[in-house]
């Protein structure tokens, strides 16, 4: 059955993004003609809707909640740990909307996939160039500053036990240069929905935790050197409340 599934999710997931090629166009358009609030809200709404449906293809079921901490009215860093390939689906899908992702550059190589993950303004870093992962952080930083909330993973890249692994500092400097809130979210059973199964999809319950913001206005030097240890706490913390 998840041989199928898989096959059958992968069919899907391209065949859509190959007929989309005429809604991207559409927003070229936007892009060009109409005001930034309206060409938001079309985007928003379509990369939202694309990752749900193909959540609901891989027979995902969702339990998302605290999405109400997330604040309205100011930019907010998402730090998430990061167990599959579906975490990018899941936090697309539920947060408040769509956000610009810190990404590794292997994803913006992907066909139809890049277009769409740059009119969400997600930025690419290669992590095993240190120089091009101060210029990405840097990136990530004017795009926050020009009114666009970002998620970033930590943990630098997918964890091989489903458990979290040690946050990195790097990406925090995004909150710290902008002075946004840290939104610290948990997310728990991606893990045994893909990569558990030797990447063949298997349908299984998912959680997502919006945890209440990190406020990084103000803080110490001290204070935001202990900030990645201090959302990998919160996180684990979230992780076993909802496992037991």
């Amino acid at each position: 059955m998840k041989y199928i599934k898989t096959i059958l999710f992968m069919a899907y997931m391209w065949i859509e993004l190959l007929l989309f090629m005429v809604v991207w166009l559409y927003v070229q358009y936007l892009n060009k003609f109409a005001p930034r609030e309206k060409r938001d809200a079309f985007v928003d709404k379509t990369v939202r809707n694309w990752a749900r449906r193909l959540l609901f293809m891989a027979g995902a079921k969702v339990d998302a909640q605290g999405v109400e901490n997330i604040p309205t009215d100011r930019t907010c860093v998402f730090a998430s740990n990061h167990q599959s390939f579906f975490d990018i689906l899941l936090l697309l899908a539920y947060l408040d909307k769509p956000h610009a992702l810190l990404s590794k550059a292997s994803i913006g190589k992907v066909p139809f996939i890049r277009l769409w993950m740059r009119e969400i303004h997600c930025v690419y870093v290669d992590r095993g160039d240190m120089r091009a992962g101060i210029e990405a952080l840097q990136n990530m930083i004017k795009v926050v500053e020009n009114g666009y909330s970002a998620i970033i993973f930590p943990e630098g890249t997918r964890s091989e036990t489903g458990e979290v692994d040690e946050f990195k500092g790097g990406a925090f400097k995004v909150a710290q240069k902008t002075g946004s809130p840290i939104i610290p979210v948990a997310l728990d059973g991606t893990f045994n929905l893909f990569e558990r199964n030797g990447h063949w999809i298997k349908s299984g319950e998912v959680t997502l935790r919006v945890l209440p913001p990190i406020e990084t206005k103000g803080m110490s030097r001290t204070e935001f050197k202990e900030l990645p240890a201090k959302t990998q706490r919160i996180i684990e913390e979230s992780l076993q409340k909802t496992r037991a």
